[in-house]
């Protein structure tokens, strides 16, 4: 993955996730997105950062994300999902939802 298709992929992120990503565990602290640069931002890297974002896509979104070995899907409907099988799970998950955000958002 090039430097650029992970700022665009972190940028339509951004966007869904607002100034901060809320992370509900006691050792971790929240993430602030509104100081950092978007080539800062870790979400193709670190689950810590892309979990909260497939939680959000299923709770507040109301669609489904399915992980299963190195395949993601985000299902939208009955007719309409974004799939990647990537090189590893996160590569995966982490396309999968910025496919599905740059089509839906």
């Amino acid at each position: 993955m090039t430097q650029e298709e992970a700022n665009n992929g972190n940028r339509l992120i951004e966007n869904l996730m607002g100034s901060t990503i809320k992370i509900d565990q006691e050792d971790v602290k929240d993430i602030p997105l509104a100081f950092l640069a978007v080539e800062d931002m870790k979400f193709h890297e670190s689950w810590k950062w892309l979990m909260p974002v497939v939680i959000k896509i299923e709770k507040d979104l109301g669609h489904s994300v399915l992980i299963q070995d190195n395949l993601c899907r985000v299902i939208v409907d009955d007719e309409t999902s974004y799939e990647h099988e990537g090189e590893d799970k996160l590569d995966a998950v982490w396309r999968a939802v910025t496919k599905y955000l740059d089509a839906e958002q």
